[in-house]
Order: structure tokens, then sequence, then C-alpha cells
């Protein structure tokens, strides 16, 4: 950060010794060093402060965005109060923010440079207000950008407790609303499965109860045989054999019944397991459904919920914080009007103007003529005038010589045709 030495001829005074971070400040300020140095200190002084005011909001940017990325950026893993420091997010975060702090503070010291020095006086008019009133709205929309990821950083504490309290709310809310839409299909399922049961239970009981009543057929068959019932005469006689023909006959029908009603009932069975895998599933969905319900919850932890929440909680604490960053960006617009005309301002000038007539510019603007009247007069470039001129004169002269060449010509040709005008005449016999 070099400073131009000014020209020699200014006859300024001799310079006074400034430190790299004195002139650092007078380059935020979007001063020219060279000058300063030849000021009285009260000037280099107010330069140096409007410095550190860009200085000091360019710093406020690069925490107010470092810390805003963080919160955009950082993994959602844990609740308002966990206390885990992403690390590879926290160095991204800090790369973001200074570029972020580069472009505030390359933005404030254009404005801060551009603003001008008003009228002179330490009053601000209306005029200068309104001139200044670009600047001052651009000032003001970093302000309220700076100010919201600081605001939530200064009131963390606060924050993070009523947005766990939130957080836990949200969580509760949709594991309620899980649990309900889950124990709905879960009750659809079980009237399934228990009506399915029912019918299944039926053909069984009914199976059974015929095999159990061939059963004890076959145990009076048995004690007919052995004389222990009505007749009391033991045996296996054909009547005997008969029966026992007749029961095994009813087996093999019940046995083949029971197949057929197997085939039959078989799509039942296949509903029934189905409805019991869903079942089992819905535990398994319940647990995944739970676990992106604690992922939703924490996910309620982004820059604009944390500024809603620290608008909510801190009562006037945010104003206060915007209105102060406000100030900070806003005032070295303010002071610049304020400033009274000094050493540094006619020096600036000085050099303006001596830049100018190296170059044959002569600003008048608005100039009093011999009767105290005042007029504009338009700003006059001699030097483009000069060549304006000498390429007019040469355009004159070229025109004028070329004009006599052309005169030149004519008087040649006419001696020509004057001598032989034959040649110049074509006849019949040269046209045949």
């Amino acid at each position: 950060m070099t400073d131009p030495t000014p020209p020699s001829h200014l006859g300024l005074p001799q310079a006074v010794r400034a430190g790299p971070f004195s002139r650092f400040l007078w380059f935020c300020a979007g001063a020219d060093a060279s000058l300063l140095v030849h000021c009285p200190h009260s000037d280099r002084v107010k330069y140096q402060g409007i410095g550190g005011i860009v200085l000091a909001t360019a710093v406020l940017a690069f925490t107010s965005g470092s810390y805003a990325f963080y919160t955009v950026f950082s993994p959602k893993d844990q609740m308002a109060l966990g206390t885990d420091v992403h690390g590879p997010t926290v160095l991204q975060s800090v790369a973001a923010g200074f570029v972020w702090a580069l472009i505030i503070f390359n933005i404030d010291r254009f404005i801060v440079s551009s603003t001008g020095k008003g009228d002179g006086s330490d009053t601000i008019t209306w005029t200068q207000l309104s001139k200044a009133f670009p600047r001052i709205v651009m000032a003001v929309i970093i302000g309220v950008c700076i100010s919201a990821p600081l605001e939530i950083r200064v009131l963390k504490p606060e924050i993070d407790a009523q947005l766990e309290l939130e957080q836990n709310e949200y969580l509760s809310r949709l594991n309620a609303h899980t649990d309900r839409l889950i124990e709905a299909r879960r009750a659809e399922l079980r009237t399934r499965v228990a009506e399915n049961q029912r019918r299944l239970d039926e053909r069984a009981d009914y199976f059974e109860k015929r095999r159990l009543e061939i059963k004890e057929q076959r145990r009076l068959l048995e004690l007919e045989a052995e004389g222990k019932t009505g007749s009391q005469r033991a045996g296996r006689g054909p009547a005997w054999q008969d029966k026992r023909d007749t029961l095994d006959k009813m087996e093999q029908e019940l046995e083949r019944d029971r197949e057929r009603d197997k085939e039959k009932h078989a799509p039942l069975e296949d509903e029934q397991r189905k409805w019991k895998g869903e079942l089992e599933a819905l535990d398994r969905e319940l647990a995944d459904a739970r676990a992106s319900n604690l992922k939703q919850a924490r996910s309620l932890d982004g820059l604009l919920k944390r500024i809603q929440v620290s608008h909510d909680i801190g009562g006037s604490v945010p104003w206060w914080i915007m209105l102060l960053l406000l100030a900070i960006e806003t005032g070295p617009i303010f002071f610049k009007m304020m400033l009274v005309r000094s050493a540094y301002d006619y020096l600036d000038e000085n050099l303006k103007r001596l830049a100018a007539a190296r170059t044959g510019v002569e600003a008048l603007g608005y100039v009093f003529t011999a009767d105290g009247n005042l007029e504009l007069r338009d700003d006059r470039f001699h030097q483009a005038e000069a060549q304006l001129a000498a390429e007019l004169e040469r355009l004159k002269l070229q025109a004028e010589l070329t004009r006599e060449v052309h005169a030149r010509f004519g008087e040649q040709a006419r001696r020509d045709i004057a001598a032989d005008p034959k040649r110049y005449v074509q006849t019949d016999e040269k046209a045949s």
C-alpha cells in the first residue's frame, strides 16, 4: 500500500512520519496518505477515526458472517443445547466470513470516499441529506444484514434454551401424529388378522370336532371288543369289523376334506401371514419415523428461526443492537458531511486542479460576469481543443492542396488540347 508522492512544486510543509497502521486507517477512509502527512494533526486524526470505523465495520462483518455461515451450514445432528462444534464447518465459515468482510469493507470504503465534503460547515442541510440518501440506504441495508447474526450470537444462551423447548414440543407433536397414524394402521391390521383367525379357527374346530367324534367311536368300539359295553360279550365279529371299516373310511374322508379345505383357504392363510408381517414391520416403521421426527426437530435450528426467537424473547435488545450497528455503519457518512473544510481538503482540491491543468482542462462551472451576474459555463479541455484545431488545419490544408492540383492539371490539359486538338477528337475513320 504505497502512496504516491505529491508533486514537489506544491510547496508543502515537511512531511510528518506516519506508521503503517495510521496509513492503513487512512486507506480505509479513502484518504490520500501522501497529502495527510503534510497536514495538521487534526486532519490526520479525523481520517484515522473514519478509517477506524470502516475497519471496525469490516471486523463486525467478519464475526457476523462467520457465525451466520456456521449456523446455516453446520450439521443439525443435535438439539439446540448441544455443545459439539463441527471443525470442518468452522473452517469453511471462517473463510466465507473473511470474503464477506472484504466485500463489506470495499463497499463501505467506496461509500465513505464518495460521500464528499458537504458544504464545508459542521451542519447538515436537507440538500446534503438528499444527495447522500442513496449512500445512507446502502449503509442501512448493510447494517441490518450485519446486526441480525450478531444479535442472535449475543442472545445465544437464551435462544438455545427457548429453541430446545420448541424443538422438544415440535418433536412431541410429530411423534404423537406418527403414533396416531401407526396405531390406526395397527388397529386395522389387527382387525383383519382377528377376522381371518376366527374363520381359520372355525374350520379347525370343525375338523377337530369330527376327529374327536371318530376317536370316541373307536374307543367305544374297543370297549365293545373287550365286552365292556351293554351286551357284555367280548370279541371281534363281523359286526365289529364293519364298524371298524366304517371308522376307517370316516378318517380317510376327514383327511381328504381337511386337505381340500386347506387348499381352498390357502389365500386366507397367505393373507394372514402377510398381515402379521406388516404388523411386525410397523414396529420398524415406527422406529424409523421417530428417527425422522428427531431429525426434523433438530433441523428447526436455522438462522431464520433463531432470528425469530431472538425477537420473540429479546424484547428491545435486538432493536438496540441493530440501532448500534446502523449508527456505526452510517456514522462515517454523516461525519464527512459535518467536517469543516481543512488543509487536507484544500490540498486535495489543489492537486486535482493541477492534474487537470497539466492535461489542459479548464473547469469553469459557475463564474461571475463583468456585470456581477452568476453565469454557468462549460468546462474547457484545451489539450483536446488544440488537437482538434490542428486536425482541422491539416484537413483544410489538404483540401487547398487538392484544389491546387486539380487547377494545375486543368491548365495543362487545356494547353495540350490547344496544341493538338485532333488527339482528343474521335473521327469516323478511327471509329470504323
